[in-house]
């Protein structure tokens, strides 16, 4: 998918910045801190790429998401972000399912075609 995205042949594709600060936490909480700083460099360079803000109003909509539904924190900056802009999250996380405005396309489909 990054590939169609870097290469212009899949057009339109945003992700929210917490994307870029979940990828860190984890590789922090995997002992991989060395890692960090080059993950972060790659993703935020990704081209083609709308990297969409967090924003107090996504911060909202997002607490209020993990709330209704139960979403993690990431999930729920991700689901509040889609649901600003066209309603569609990349995700095999069935847990977005439940969000009523949002519609989870699965990257696994996608690679079938």
């Amino acid at each position: 998918m990054l590939r169609d995205v870097e290469g212009g042949v899949t057009e339109g594709v945003y992700s929210s910045t917490a994307t870029i600060q979940e990828i860190l936490f984890w590789l922090y909480n995997q002992g991989l801190r060395g890692e960090m700083v080059e993950a972060a460099n790659a993703l935020s360079r990704i081209r083609n790429l709308e990297w969409v803000p967090v924003t107090p109003e996504v911060c909202l909509r997002a607490s209020v998401l993990v709330k209704h539904y139960g979403l993690s924190p990431f999930d729920g900056y991700h689901a509040a972000t889609a649901l600003g802009r066209d309603g569609l999250v990349l995700s095999s996380d069935h847990s977005y399912d439940r969000v009523t405005g949002l519609s989870r396309v699965d990257p696994w489909d996608l690679a079938k075609t």
